[in-house]
């Protein structure tokens, strides 16, 4: 009853049932019952709304909201995200841009439903916007940005700066962008996807050379992910982060501000691609 009442105050009366989800889809990783979890702030202007598996959040600004990636389309996906959104204090018609970094289905299965109750511009990389509108066919939310390597876009006092990263798709989206700590700026990356799942050599040796090239710009200091599993070897997750987070006593560092981590991720990266690439050949 909570989330009827929710879609309806917000008045958000054409929720599209047209693209009615197969339940033969459910598996543990998208499974809510199973995967649900707390929304939680990770900085000033960063919200995590996902679920146990894969991430979506929610980037603030001055002028509205820009959300990142839309999950499933699952029983109780749309809700989900709504209701998380409304938790942490932040309101859906506020969404300005929705942003797919990859052409995975947990990544944009959520968008049919979504774009008919929100009143906002979507954007993702050709070549996953082609994977994207292959798959959901007329459901498939509008091409409205085509994001392309070194494009940036700013709302309000944010500026995102974006690099196509192929490998994990062919159109990989990553960010650059500010968080804030209690009003403290560090240098965000967000890697659209950072498993490599192509096996086109060319590819892999994009896919390597990025990965260089990231762990040499200068000032990084947070990696965001899309995956609660994502870190080097030894460091925490995102949920034992966030932990950290919940449990951060005055002076104590942000769990997330680890500029070494990304250094280490990448070699990691680097390394793991480097023997795919050695077995292709």
């Amino acid at each position: 009853m909570k989330k009827i009442l929710l879609l309806v105050t917000l008045g958000f009366f054409s929720l599209s049932l047209s693209a009615q989800p197969d339940l033969s889809r459910v598996t543990p990783r998208n499974d809510l019952t199973q995967m649900a979890r707390e929304p939680f702030q990770v900085f000033d202007n960063v919200y995590f709304i996902g679920q146990g598996e894969v991430a979506s959040y929610v980037i603030e600004t001055s002028e509205g909201l820009i959300l990142i990636d839309t999950m499933w389309d699952l029983p109780g996906y749309t809700e989900y995200l709504l209701d998380n959104m409304i938790t942490l204090g932040l309101s859906p018609k506020d969404i300005k841009y929705v942003l797919i970094l990859q052409g995975h289905r947990d990544h944009y299965m959520g968008a049919p439903a979504l774009k008919e109750i929100l009143n906002a511009q979507w954007g993702a990389n050709a070549a996953d916007w082609e994977l994207i509108e292959a798959d959901l066919g007329p459901y498939s939310p509008p091409r409205d940005l085509v994001i392309e390597e070194g494009d940036t876009l700013t709302l309000g006092e944010l500026t995102i700066e974006f690099e196509i990263t192929p490998g994990h798709t062919p159109g990989t989206t990553s960010m650059r962008f500010p968080v804030y700590d209690n009003g403290v700026a560090y240098n965000a990356y967000f890697h659209g996807g950072t498993a490599l799942r192509l096996d086109d050599p060319e590819i892999v040796m994009e896919f390597i050379r990025d990965c260089e090239r990231i762990k040499n710009i200068p000032n990084l200091d947070v990696q965001i992910v899309n995956h609660y599993d994502i870190h080097p070897q030894g460091a925490l997750n995102l949920f034992e982060r966030a932990e950290v987070l919940k449990n951060r006593q005055p002076g104590d560092p942000h769990p997330w501000v680890a500029p070494d981590e990304i250094v280490r991720l990448m070699d990691e990266l680097i390394a793991g691609a480097e023997e795919v690439l050695a077995n292709l050949e």
